[in-house]
């Protein structure tokens, strides 16, 4: 998070993401209040922020048919250093 910009973390610094908001008004002021938030503390992360690494073992897809007769494609692997295989699945 501290390698972005100072301005894309002054963005998110006010979290809350789809909490009810009371008035346009108190978002306005969180979003204006926390460029300054970011200048005073450098090192200052939204404590809602996280970094995670998603390293799948298998990846589905599905198409529709209107018969029920839908293509599904798996890709798979045993392990992350492994090439992944394509199979074909029943619907």
């Amino acid at each position: 998070m501290l390698a972005r910009a100072p301005s894309a973390r002054a963005e998110v610094l006010p979290g809350r993401q789809s909490d009810h908001l009371e008035s346009s008004e108190e978002r306005e002021r969180a979003f204006r209040t926390a460029p300054a938030r970011i200048e005073s503390g450098p090192a200052l992360v939204s404590p809602e922020w996280m970094l995670c690494t998603l390293v799948p073992a298998g990846i589905e897809f599905w198409q529709a048919d209107r018969g029920r007769l839908h293509n599904r494609l798996r890709y798979e692997r045993p392990d992350r250093h492994s090439p992944w295989e394509r199979h074909m699945l029943w619907p």
